[in-house]
């Protein structure tokens, strides 16, 4: 079987993490993907007097499609073809699934999401408010999670070794730091008090992107591909905070899923996907004051025996429900029902 993915590449997370990770999980099993990396981005450049040429030049290539992915039993495209335009996702040649991890849906009213989701035999998603939302245009519907690399990543049993500072972490894209700014003064004193036993790192791409507060209780550690497998498994708790609006239950929880796939307890914002996780098992904690963070890094850090139950759980959940091996599974029930 041979497939078309249209992709943002290895370099963003949602290419790397939905298709480029499960393709040699899906040669395993005879089904051959060929990944199709625009030259020209789907979305605009902050200069707006480049976008004009932009423009022109990415709908120029996007026409190319129509004849490149001819030959297929089927094209997966990752989102729309440019972010937020309707342009030639009716117009190429046979089957279609549309996959998508975020609420792609809520700028420009969706245009372009509806329209690429009517030219699909079928939607995957990454979580339910996403398929809730795509089932009103293609009564055909998966949710297929971004899975994590259970395999590959080991559980540290020192990692509440007590002769070291007990880690506590985050790691991301600069765009979601901002979800910690409400959670500042109580991270502050956190952090402060327990500056000999306990220490916060933030693994991102640049360390200018952390908030000023932040920094002043945090280890920078500058992001590189694999970082998670040597980090991660060192750590005593895994942090994902967000808001509660429209944008954020579109999210995925794949910081969480990465946490708990070392083995790790997870604070998490209980917003979302993030919610319908925790009710997967005794996994760690979801906390929504500044208050409710603090008294859960407190437990979390002193009471390790808890930690250590939390922690084994959590990666009992992300092998069941999360590894690579079972979205494959998902994405090989979609492929029988639809083509």
């Amino acid at each position: 079987m041979k497939v078309n993915a249209v992709t943002a590449g290895g370099n963003a997370p949602s290419g790397w993490y939905r298709i480029g990770i499960l393709k040699e999980l899906f040669r395993e099993n005879g089904i051959y993907v060929d990944e199709i990396i625009p030259k020209n981005s789907r979305y605009p450049p902050r200069e707006t007097l480049k976008r004009p040429v932009w423009l022109l030049a990415a709908l120029l290539e996007r026409i190319t499609y129509i004849h490149r992915l001819r030959g297929a039993d089927v094209t997966i495209l990752q989102r729309e073809l440019i972010s937020t335009l309707p342009t030639v996702e009716r117009l190429l040649p046979g089957k279609k699934i549309l996959d998508v991890d975020d609420a792609i849906f809520l700028n420009k009213r969706g245009l372009a999401a509806i329209n690429a989701a009517k030219a699909s035999v079928g939607v995957v998603c990454g979580n339910q408010y996403l398929a809730d939302f795509f089932l009103r245009y293609n009564k055909n519907i998966r949710i297929i999670p971004t899975g994590v690399n259970v395999s590959e990543m080991r559980v540290n049993p020192e990692r509440l070794s007590r002769d070291k500072k007990k880690v506590i972490g985050w790691i991301g894209t600069p765009g979601n730091l901002p979800f910690f700014e409400p959670l500042i003064p109580d991270l502050k004193a956190f952090f402060k008090k327990n500056s000999d036993k306990a220490e916060l790192r933030i693994i991102t791409s640049h360390a200018e992107a952390i908030p000023a507060d932040l920094r002043e209780v945090c280890t920078f550690l500058k992001w590189y591909p694999g970082i998670e497998f040597d980090e991660l498994p060192q750590w005593t708790a895994g942090l994902m905070p967000l808001a509660d609006n429209e944008w954020v239950k579109g999210k995925c929880s794949f910081k969480m899923l990465q946490y708990m796939s070392a083995g790790v307890p997870v604070i998490v914002s209980p917003y979302g996907m993030n919610t319908e996780v925790l009710k997967k098992g005794e996994i760690g904690f979801g906390a929504k004051t500044g208050e409710e963070w603090y008294s859960v890094l407190d437990n979390l850090t002193e009471n390790e025996s808890l930690n250590k139950k939390l922690g084994q759980q959590a990666r009992r959940v992300a092998e069941k429900d999360y590894s690579l091996e079972s979205v494959v599974e998902k994405w090989l029930d979609a492929f029988n029902a639809w083509l």
